[in-house]
């Protein structure tokens, strides 16, 4: 037919787009099998502080200090620690982007109750972002696909942790974690 090559131009972009939303999806769905974690007694300051280490470049770069408020008892806990190990690196690197650059990130340990907490001094969490932060596909960031905290919740889940991820009035932002 005549004078249809800007509708074959759109189709195209939309088939192209469908493709790539397809390819997106399954690889999401990929993403979302977390394995069942191999439960092994761990020292948590142990993890932490490798965690911490692993972190410490990218967060110098953004002129972003890391620090450590290990308690003495170094809690044992049970994990998986390749699993938990991306969690933590998930969590440090968001509050990484949260700053953007210049600030702190508080790494903290308890016994009783055994809890981890990562808190930063980023720009915050509103209440209405908050109820959406664990949403499939939900994002703050401009490219961002909305998959991080969905993994780290299905891994901490299968840990039988329990968490929470708020800024409180102190203006700092924190994710804790209960063992």
């Amino acid at each position: 037919m005549e004078d249809t090559e800007d509708l074959r131009e759109v189709m195209k972009v939309c088939i192209e787009r469908c493709y790539s939303m397809s390819r997106f999806i399954t690889n999401f769905a990929n993403v979302v099998k977390i394995p069942e974690p191999q439960l092994q007694s761990v020292d948590l300051n142990d993890r932490v502080a490798a965690c911490k280490t692993f972190m410490e470049t990218v967060c110098r770069n953004r002129k972003i200090t890391l620090h450590l408020d290990l308690c003495k008892e170094n809690p044992e806990v049970m994990m998986d620690t390749s699993l938990f190990e991306q969690v933590l690196v998930n969590i440090i690197k968001n509050a990484a982007e949260s700053i953007g650059e210049t600030g702190d990130i508080f790494i903290r340990t308890s016994v009783s109750p055994t809890m981890l907490e990562i808190a930063d001094t980023g720009a915050g969490i509103s209440k209405e972002v908050e109820t959406k932060l664990f949403s499939p596909f939900f994002s703050t960031k401009p490219n961002g696909q909305g998959i991080g905290l969905i993994f780290i919740r299905e891994v901490l889940m299968k840990h039988g942790c329990t968490f929470s991820l708020r800024t409180y009035p102190d203006k700092l932002t924190r994710f804790r974690i209960r063992f």
